[in-house]
């Protein structure tokens, strides 16, 4: 029998919206923030296609805490930052649109990611990067609390890792500013400042990012059911199976019966709550 949590308020806010009486339920509330429920109250049979379909947001109680917890692996544009970088990139060419539609259908895995990358990147060729700096001043945003969530995952000693199908500068950039500990990314072929239309090396895509995960996890003596994995999209999914907690940040509709926790608003927030009441149970 699995137990779930969900936010007071959310609760509240479904019980009236779908005429439940507060009385009725058997919903335990534990604080002032969460209620528990288990799968085979009468609750949860009753409305799990309407608490899933009106997007109210209710967690698997995991019974650990962030103690358990060795390394955290997060994905990086649509996760940590709120752009897709590749997209800005092509704003510069007038292509945003394009590239955007490719980007999402990547990310709902309904393209080849190696293939998908290179059609995208091939449609870059010529940008200067000297304009990326201009990117990241003007464009890259942090999710909100994403500061937070980090600070409180080290400051319990995780190792902090960024793996990710975007590039290098970016990535660097991200990494430095969260002062995260690794960063994997790919890397655009330049020649005379200019984006060639290729890629160097090998493509970080759903299988790399799962090879990546455990190669640190095995340099650190650390296992599976230690790992907290953060993602959005179907080139995470690998990831996520190497991984004890798996959480989908806003995530494409592919990711939902497949991760532990699905973050639909106030991401690191969110994540945060859950942490923090756990650190209490």
């Amino acid at each position: 029998m699995e137990n779930y949590l969900i936010y007071n308020e959310e609760l509240h806010r479904f019980v009236d919206e779908n005429k439940l009486s507060h009385f009725d339920i058997d919903i335990k509330k534990i604080d002032d923030k969460f209620s528990s429920f288990d799968s085979k109250s009468n609750f949860f049979i009753e409305n799990k296609k309407k608490l899933i379909s009106s997007k109210t947001q209710f967690f698997l109680n995991i019974n650990k805490n962030i103690k358990d917890f060795k390394l955290l692996v997060c994905d990086m544009d649509s996760t940590l930052i709120q752009n897709e970088c590749i997209d800005e990139i092509a704003e510069l060419l007038n292509l945003k649109n394009e590239i955007s539609e490719i980007t999402e259908l990547t990310m709902q895995g309904k393209l080849c990611f190696n293939e998908s990358i290179k059609k995208r990147v091939q449609l870059l060729k010529g940008v200067n990067i000297c304009s990326f700096e201009k990117i990241v001043n003007e464009k890259i945003k942090f999710q909100p609390h994403v500061n937070e969530w980090l600070n409180y995952a080290k400051s319990h000693n995780l190792v902090t890792v960024v793996v990710s199908g975007g590039f290098t500068y970016f990535v660097n950039y991200v990494k430095k500013s969260l002062s995260m500990d690794y960063a994997f990314s790919n890397t655009f072929e330049v020649l005379n400042n200019e984006l060639t239309g290729n890629l160097v090396g090998e493509i970080i895509n759903a299988d790399k990012k799962a090879e990546l995960t455990v190669k640190i996890a095995n340099q650190y003596g650390i296992k599976k059911n230690q790992i907290i994995a953060i993602g959005d999209g179907a080139n995470d999914i690998n990831m996520f199976k190497e991984s004890g907690l798996s959480i989908s940040m806003h995530g494409k509709p592919v990711l939902d019966d497949l991760v532990t926790w699905s973050v639909k608003k106030n991401y690191y927030k969110t994540i945060l709550d859950l942490f923090i009441f756990l650190e209490k149970e």
